[in-house]
């Protein structure tokens, strides 16, 4: 098992008219089989903690990154294991 990190993001204007995520909250998943499994903890603990049916109701996207840098999520060019998951 692994430690993931599931961070939650809105996609919003900016005053000028450039577009920019900002971020709601982020959400720690210590122990998960994969990065799916802790999105999908993650969603169910953002939803419970607002009181909404569908986590996108808040937020436009998520992005799941290893806190544990042997978990089996893609590395980035950064070398973060991060996987973005865009509905």
């Amino acid at each position: 098992m692994s430690g993931y990190r599931v961070s939650f993001f809105k996609n919003l204007c900016s005053s000028d008219g450039h577009r920019f995520r900002c971020l709601q909250q982020e959400i720690d998943i210590p122990n998960s089989d994969s990065s799916e499994q802790a999105a999908e903890a993650a969603s169910r603990r953002f939803e419970a903690l607002h009181g909404l049916s569908d986590w996108k109701l808040r937020a436009d996207s998520l992005e799941v990154t290893a806190t544990d840098p042997r978990a089996g999520a893609a590395l980035t060019a950064a070398g973060a294991a991060t996987t973005r998951v865009d509905p």
